[in-house]
């Protein structure tokens, strides 16, 4: 958490910025925001659309598993003494690491936003049916809680807001959280054909539900739930791959993203990618390392063009660049084809073999057969590669390599003990001794 008077700060500013985003509140004091006792039956609602306001991933921190994975290398802009050049190089990363102390901020301030919205829920339960409302929240909290346990492992499980120092839950308490909001969004959530894929819908939550457990090493299980969610979500993978990310609203296979509005965050995922003076003017910090350029995709596979761009400046100069995302468009946690690939993997080779080649096929490439995976391992690398493929800077490719334990193979690990961040270094300062630092670092 956000340890002492930090965490009143932060807290009254997202409430203040977040949840009303109002500039005349903006000029106010922390101690001016609004109380859990100001949120009623009838505005709840709000408060909750702020929620997903300010749990918009950071443009950095939503792909930092690609940028860890091998799908980046920096730019001469960035250099690799950038926070994007430590953790691709694995050099000088230690607990003042910006994405460590972003990521943190982050997910602490609204789970305790989400908090306030859940105690809220239930005070006001006599008043009105708010099932829905505490789903939405607590797929939130659920979202926020899997991305500190799969950078730093066990973190202080806050459940019900304080200010107190409160010392690190072992990581398989968290991962039980993380199941136990799931489940209530799933059991208490509205259909996505009420809620759209800008909130977090039944399908959603157990969308959620089947990654964790494929990151728990449950593949049966993640299998079977995936097929389930491909069935009653009423989606198909989408024959434009293109459309998935630059026209999102049309696509067809898109269960949750962030709404992402121009009129409020203005995230726009393709000033990581672009350089100044081109059509999406940006910073150009990380490009397509040399794997994702030469190896990465086969001919014929349409998502090359649409991910990796080649552009000629006006100097005659060029660059490779990351050109999945264009503008401002809505960031995608969940679609169709990644619970395919879930499936694909989860069932084996055998079962799974049929989910595998439904996202090959709509691609351009040709299915494989039994012959061409003769083994089980054989089968994995072959399922891995296609999510590298396919979930190209979406922020998944790091994560599967820890998962299969394969990410002691990247030239940036070079211990188990760097497949988690380190704890922010203030952090472990402000609890005073509380807070434990990762092992290495």
């Amino acid at each position: 958490m956000l340890y002492k008077l930090k965490i009143k700060q932060v807290l009254a500013f997202t409430l203040l910025i977040g949840l009303f985003g109002c500039s005349k509140e903006l000029d106010q004091l922390p101690e001016s925001a609004v109380s859990p006792d100001q949120i009623s039956a009838s505005n709840i609602e709000f408060f909750l659309n702020g929620l997903y306001r300010e749990s918009l991933p950071a443009r950095d921190n939503y792909v930092l598993n690609d940028t860890r994975g091998g799908n980046y290398t920096w730019t001469a802009l960035s250099g690799s003494n950038s926070a994007y050049g430590m953790v691709i190089t694995g050099n000088n990363v230690d607990d003042r690491l910006s994405y460590s102390s972003s990521i943190w901020n982050h997910a602490y301030s609204n789970i305790y936003n989400a908090n306030i919205i859940l105690d809220a829920a239930d005070r006001l339960s006599a008043e009105a049916d708010l099932s829905a409302v505490k789903a939405e929240a607590s797929y939130l909290r659920a979202w926020l809680y899997y991305q500190l346990v799969t950078n730093f492992g066990g973190v202080p499980l806050i459940l019900s807001n304080t200010t107190d120092n409160v010392p690190r839950n072992g990581a398989d308490e968290i991962w039980t959280q993380i199941l136990a909001d799931i489940d209530y969004a799933a059991a208490n959530g509205r259909p996505l054909g009420s809620t759209g894929a800008k909130k977090a819908s039944k399908e959603a939550a157990n969308a959620l539900k089947a990654r964790v457990l494929l990151a728990q090493g449950k593949k049966q299980q993640a299998a079977t739930l995936a097929e389930s969610v491909i069935d009653a979500a009423g989606l198909s993978i989408d024959a434009d791959y293109g459309r998935i990310f630059r026209d999102t609203d049309a696509s067809t296979e898109i269960i949750f993203a962030f709404g992402n509005l121009k009129t409020e965050s203005n995230l726009r995922m393709s000033s990581l990618y672009w350089p100044y003076g081109t059509t999406w003017a940006g910073s150009y910090f990380v490009q397509p390392s040399d794997y994702v350029v030469d190896e990465l995709y086969e001919e014929g596979d349409m998502r090359a063009e649409v991910n990796i761009q080649t552009i000629v400046n006006s100097d005659g100069s060029s660059n490779t660049i990351v050109s999945k995302y264009w503008d401002v468009q809505p960031l995608i946690v969940s679609r169709v084809s990644e619970l395919y690939l879930i499936a694909a993997e989860g069932y084996g080779r055998t079962q799974g073999l049929p989910f595998l080649n439904a996202v090959r096929t709509k691609r351009g490439l040709p299915a494989l057969t039994a012959s061409d995976v003769a083994s089980d391992e054989a089968y994995l690398t072959e399922v891995l590669e296609e999510r590298r493929r396919e979930l190209f800077s979406e922020g998944f490719l790091f994560q599967d390599l820890v998962r299969t334990d394969r990410a002691i193979q990247l030239p940036n690990i070079s211990s188990k003990d760097k497949y988690l961040l380190p704890i922010p270094g203030a952090q472990v300062s402000l609890s005073g001794g509380v807070l434990e630092q990762n092992p290495s670092y």
